[in-house]
C-alpha cells in the first residue's frame, strides 16, 4: 500500500542505522584483513555488509516506488472510501478491455429482430457492453461521484456535483450522541449543512430515482428535510444502520451503504454568482459508448414541460460538455461502458452532469429511451463505426434508418399519453398519439 508519514520517518532511521552499521563493518573488515585474522571471518563480515547496503537500497526503492492502489488497510478512511479504493484498484487492473481503435480487429456480424430486445440481447451477446460488478456499483451516485473524482481530480467540480452520503455527513459533524441517536439540535444540523453546502443541497436516494423526486431532490425545502430527519422512525436515518451497510433492493447488493445522499444545489451556487432568470434547469439526456458520446441520440421529450427552449445548439455544446468528460477517465473504466448521461442546463449556458445511469449489473437497458427508434439507431451507427461490427440484413437497415421497435415504441407513447394526461399539454397528448417521427 501507500506508505504514510510514520513509514517514512522509520525509513530514515533505518538508512542512519544501516550507514553507520555499513562503515563500521567495512572497517572491521579493512582491520581483519590487516592483521590477517581468519579470511573466513572477512568474507562474512564483508557479505553482511554487502547485504545491509542491498536491504537499505530496497526498502528507499520501495518509498520511492509510484503507488496506482490504495492502501486496503487504512483504518482511518470512511467505509465509503475504501470501498472506492477497492474499486479502483480493479479498474486499474481490468484485463478483458477491447481495444476500440485496433483496426486489424474482424467485423463482428450481428443478425438481430427489429426490436429492442433482441437488439440487447445481441450487443450482450456479442460482448459489446459488459454487465458486472462495475457496472453494478456505477449505478450508486455516491460511488459513482468518488470514482470519477479520482480520476478527474481537480476538474471534477467543473463537471460533478460535490456529494456525501447521509451517515458520512453525520459522522463527519459529529450529529449523533453515543447511542447513534441524532443530537436534538436543529440549529447545529443546519450550521453543518451550511459549512459542507454554502449555496444549497438537495436530498437524493443514493440508487434509482424515488417517485416524489424532482429538480429539487426529494425535499422542496431545507425546513422540510429537518422535520423528515428529527421524525422518530423516519424514512431518512436508523441509528441502527450508522455503521452498517445498506444494502440496495435495486442491484440486491451493498454498494457505497448509504440509501440517502446530499447534493450540492447547483442551482442555487450559479444563482449566487449570476442572475437566472429560472431558478431551474432543463435535463437533456446523452447517451455513450465508451469513450464517445454517440451521435444525435438525443431522445423526444414530448411529455416534459420546459422551462425554456432548449436549441440545437444548446445540445452540441452539452455534447461537446459530456466528450470533454469522457475524455479524461481512463479506458480502464470506459471499456465496454455504455451510459445514459443526464446534463442540467441553465438559462445561462451552465452545464453540469446530475446523473449517470448504467445498466446495474443486469444485462438490461442502461437507458429507458433505448425505446425509442432514433436511439437504437443511433447506437448501432456508432457500434458500426467504432466497434468493428454490423448489423446485417433487412433488419439491419432498419436500425440504421432509426425504424426498428418502431410500433413498439408508438404502443409506448400512447400508452404514456393516456397514463399521465393531467401532467401534459392538450398538444402533448395529441402529439403522443401520433406516430413517432424517426429523424
Amino acid at each position: 500500500g501507500i506508505p504514510g508519514p510514520e513509514d517514512f520517518y522509520v525509513l530514515q532511521a533505518h538508512n542512519a542505522l544501516v550507514f553507520l552499521l555499513t562503515y563500521a563493518l567495512i572497517f572491521i573488515v579493512k582491520c581483519a584483513f590487516q592483521t590477517k585474522l581468519n579470511f573466513k571471518l572477512g568474507s562474512f563480515l564483508l557479505c553482511l555488509t554487502l547485504l545491509s547496503v542491498s536491504y537499505s537500497a530496497n526498502a528507499n526503492s520501495k518509498l520511492n516506488k509510484p503507488h496506482h492502489k490504495i492502501s486496503k488497510k487504512s483504518k482511518s478512511l470512511h467505509p465509503v472510501e475504501l470501498i472506492v479504493e477497492k474499486l479502483v484498484s480493479e479498474i486499474e487492473t481490468r484485463s478483458s478491455i477491447r481495444d476500440p481503435e485496433l483496426e486489424t480487429q474482424e467485423v463482428s456480424v450481428i443478425e438481430a429482430d427489429a426490436t429492442k430486445a433482441s437488439w440487447l440481447q445481441k450487443v450482450y451477446a456479442a460482448h459489446l457492453v459488459e454487465a458486472s460488478k462495475l457496472t453494478a456499483m456505477l449505478s450508486d451516485k455516491l460511488l459513482q461521484n468518488r470514482i470519477f473524482e479520482h480520476y478527474l481530480l481537480d476538474r471534477s467540480d467543473h463537471f460533478l456535483l460535490h456529494s456525501i452520503g447521509l451517515k458520512e455527513f453525520l459522522l463527519k459533524y459529529h450529529l449523533v450522541d453515543s447511542e447513534k441517536q441524532l443530537i436534538p439540535n436543529t440549529d447545529n444540523f443546519e450550521e453543518a449543512l451550511a459549512e459542507e453546502f454554502p449555496n444549497g443541497f438537495m436530498v437524493r436516494p443514493a440508487l434509482g430515482v424515488a417517485p416524489l423526486e424532482r429538480n429539487h431532490g426529494l425535499f422542496a425545502t431545507n425546513d422540510d428535510f429537518l422535520k423528515e430527519i428529527f421524525r422518530p422512525h423516519n424514512s431518512l436515518y436508523q441509528p441502527n444502520t450508522l455503521f452498517r451497510p445498506i444494502k440496495s433492493h435495486i442491484i440486491n447488493a451493498v454498494a457505497s451503504g448509504e440509501a440517502i445522499i446530499l447534493q450540492e444545489d447547483f442551482v442555487r451556487s450559479f444563482q449566487s454568482k449570476q442572475r437566472l432568470k429560472f431558478k431551474s434547469y432543463e435535463r437533456l439526456r446523452l447517451h455513450s459508448f465508451e469513450n464517445k458520446v454517440v451521435a444525435n441520440a438525443n431522445p423526444e421529450l414530448w411529455f416534459v414541460k420546459r422551462n425554456f427552449e432548449v436549441s440545437a445548439a444548446d445540445i452540441k455544446k452539452t455534447e461537446v460538455f459530456v466528450q470533454s468528460f469522457l475524455d479524461l477517465l481512463p479506458k480502464n473504466l470506459t471499456a465496454k461502458q455504455a451510459w445514459g448521461i443526464d446534463v442540467a442546463l441553465l438559462d445561462n449556458g451552465e452545464l453540469k452532469i446530475i446523473d449517470i445511469i448504467t445498466n446495474r449489473g443486469l444485462k438490461s437497458f442502461w437507458s429507458s429511451y433505448l425505446d425509442e427508434p432514433k436511439i437504437l439507431g443511433a447506437y448501432s451507427r456508432h457500434l458500426e463505426e467504432y466497434a468493428n461490427v454490423n448489423f446485417q440484413g433487412f433488419n439491419g437497415i432498419l436500425f440504421r434508418s432509426n425504424l426498428a421497435n418502431y410500433f413498439n415504441y408508438w404502443k409506448l407513447k400512447r400508452a404514456r399519453s393516456a397514463e399521465f394526461p393531467k401532467q401534459m399539454s392538450f398538444s402533448a397528448q395529441i402529439f403522443g398519439a401520433l406516430p413517432p417521427w424517426p429523424f
